[in-house]
């Protein structure tokens, strides 16, 4: 039984965080910094659940963010002053990022900061299994065990 629920437990360590952007650039007045520039896409993990965590930087006049991908309506349009922190919980394949200073007169410097956590869901299949199997054994040799007397003697 305890094999079972260690083995289930321990399939949840699988949980990691990298960095996978960290990106700082200049815009002038006017200028865009767009999708697939460098450090504008990101591709997450196959067979995975991600949750994106963002944070962008501006130093200047505020310019225009944008997110494009799976669960990003929050992230349509946001003017960014100083600082935004940002989560796109359940993450899903390709997300692209555009940085917007069209509308300023004056520089500004950004710094893109995307973090992915993820969870590699093929290590939990043998957590899953060994709940479903060892518990269940674990239980029916422990009840088995209460349920014979004590001082009782079989006969060989």
């Amino acid at each position: 039984m305890l094999l079972g629920a260690s083995l289930f437990l321990l399939s949840f360590l699988g949980v990691r965080t990298e960095t996978v952007i960290d990106v700082s650039f200049a815009l002038g007045p006017g200028e865009k910094y767009e999708p697939y520039e460098s450090g504008t896409y990101h591709h997450t993990r196959v067979i995975s659940k991600s949750t994106l965590t963002g944070e962008v930087v501006v130093v200047g006049a505020g310019i225009y963010f944008a997110a494009s991908g799976y669960n990003t309506e929050h992230l349509r349009n946001v003017f960014i002053n100083q600082n935004c922190i940002f989560v796109i919980n359940s993450a899903d394949d390709l997300y692209t990022f555009t940085f917007d200073n069209t509308a300023g007169n004056t520089q500004s410097l950004v710094r893109f900061i995307l973090k992915e956590r993820w969870m590699n869901t093929l290590l939990q299949i043998p957590g899953f299994i060994g709940l479903l199997i060892f518990v269940p054994a674990g239980l029916v040799m422990y009840i088995r065990n209460l349920r014979r007397q004590p001082g009782a003697t079989r006969n060989c």
